[in-house]
């Protein structure tokens, strides 16, 4: 006699394991530890702000740095920064370069960044392609959920021997792709493609 009971209960306890076994495969992985390190520090009991000089912030890949800085608090669970001068961020392989910075740190990541600079300028290396993306613009605003960098303000791009310029330029960090934003800015994307460089032979030697 085949117990009913007792494949049921199997059957259940099988059902069990695989939704635990998918909720746990689901669940995001915990926010790599915060380091930080800095030439100098006071605490403003005025404004409420840490101010930091000489400063470098590194989490996994990611790296930030500048003359100084301006906290809200030490918690970055929730707190906004000002970076000044020299700031440079480092994210995998792209390096942004910028005079000013505004970012976002939510649940101890970095979330968002708004730079602005004479241009700020930034560049992608990627080791499985030959080709490096530069670009420029007066302002880039970069999203860490969507890996977006939007550049706006006579933005230039380039990737290999094609240049884009326009007034609103996206890249994607993950895709390695360039993509065009609002039109209503009132300028154009236009592309230029540049030919490559030939390589001179140098002219044989007829001395004697």
């Amino acid at each position: 006699m085949v117990n009913l009971t007792h494949k049921i209960s199997l059957a259940l306890l099988c059902t069990a394991c695989l939704e635990h076994l998918a909720i746990a495969q689901e669940a995001p992985s915990e926010p790599l530890p915060i380091s930080l390190d800095a030439d100098s520090s006071s605490f403003s009991q005025e404004t409420g702000t840490m101010v930091f000089r000489g400063l470098q912030i590194s989490q996994g890949s990611m790296k930030i740095e500048a003359d100084e800085a301006i906290a809200t608090g030490l918690d970055f669970e929730k707190s906004e920064w000002s970076f000044n001068g020299n700031v440079n961020i480092t994210i995998d392989s792209a390096r942004i370069n910028s005079d000013r910075a505004e970012i976002r740190f939510i649940s101890h990541e970095l979330s968002a960044a708004e730079l602005e600079g004479t241009p700020a300028m930034f560049e992608d290396e990627n080791s499985m392609d030959e080709n490096t993306i530069r670009g420029s613009a007066g302002s880039l605003h970069y999203d860490n959920v969507a890996r977006t960098l939007r550049m706006s303000g006579s933005a230039w791009l380039s990737e290999g021997t094609t240049q884009f310029t326009g007034c609103d330029l996206i890249y994607n960090l993950n895709q390695r792709r360039i993509t065009s934003g609002s039109s209503d800015c009132g300028e154009d994307l236009q592309i230029i493609f540049v030919p490559p460089l030939e390589e001179t032979q140098p002219e044989p030697d007829t001395a004697l």
